[in-house]
């Protein structure tokens, strides 16, 4: 890596579209429309909103029993990918971005029951 130009290994989503069609209830709850322009809403994005929102009180008590540890999970697993592109081990970061969509697969399935 130079002085100046620094190299880096990253998670992003590559089509947000795809968040909407495979979470649409987590999303609902993490995001009021119209969303914030200029900022990205991906699958990271989404953890760190909901985690933000369960921290910060916004959901309600139904909700925070229902979803909060799979959101604290999720967001624990999030942090396992940074850390694991932070150290350059980009086949463990693609283990957890697995193991963070099944998260999401269970936390979607919760709200679904729950309405």
């Amino acid at each position: 890596m130079g002085n100046v130009l620094q190299i880096r290994v990253m998670a992003k989503t590559y089509d947000e579209s795809q968040v909407d069609k495979k979470w649409p209830l987590l999303v609902a709850l993490a995001w009021a429309e119209p969303r914030a322009k200029g900022r990205s809403h991906g699958v990271i994005e989404l953890v760190e909103d909901l985690k933000d929102k369960l921290e910060l009180g916004m959901l309600s008590k139904a909700e925070e029993e229902l979803l909060g540890e799979l959101i604290r999970k999720s967001f624990n697993v999030k942090l396992r990918i940074e850390d694991a592109l932070g150290d350059w081990k980009a086949s463990e970061a693609n283990t957890a971005s697995f193991d963070l969509e099944d998260l999401l697969d269970e936390l979607e399935k919760k709200v679904v029951k729950d309405k």
